[in-house]
């Protein structure tokens, strides 16, 4: 019997540069996605909040099927219910907070952000068993962890 693939946790703009924009930073990823190496996982506000943000008029003309953007991320990942964790590190940006419980609670061990807040917890969550990293710096399934 073979192990569960490890788990990753992609914050709202990687999935963006992923699906929207096919950004090559994000390439490892993609094909990690792609060849089923790395379970996703992903909580309902994270998805809300993904949806709102396709809805964005600054996307007008970038993004012509937002529903499908969606609807890719949906089908990419795992819903878990996640619920808020007062012992959990604290993001400066509250909005980003449900990233780190969604990591922490679902036992992923990346979660991959560009977020500067969410990159300033790296030391403090990786004594929670998780790596947090630039989607540059992720170093594939078959690698150590950052």
């Amino acid at each position: 019997m073979s192990a569960a693939p490890p788990r990753l946790v992609l914050d709202t703009n990687v999935w963006l540069d992923l699906f929207v924009f096919a950004d090559a930073r994000c390439a490892a990823i993609a094909a990690a996605l792609a060849e089923g190496r790395v379970q996703v996982p992903i909580s309902r506000r994270c998805l809300d909040e993904l949806r709102a943000v396709v809805d964005y008029p600054k996307w007008d003309g970038l993004i012509a099927d937002r529903p499908a953007v969606v609807a890719r991320v949906a089908a990419a990942t795992e819903l878990v219910e996640v619920a808020p964790d007062p012992s959990l590190p604290r993001c400066r940006d509250r909005d980003d907070q449900k990233f780190i419980e969604l990591a922490v609670a679902s036992g992923a061990r990346w979660l991959v952000s560009k977020d500067k807040a969410v990159l300033k917890l790296a030391r403090r969550l990786r004594q929670r068993g998780c790596e947090v990293l630039r989607p540059e710096q992720w170093p594939g399934t078959d690698g150590p962890p950052a």
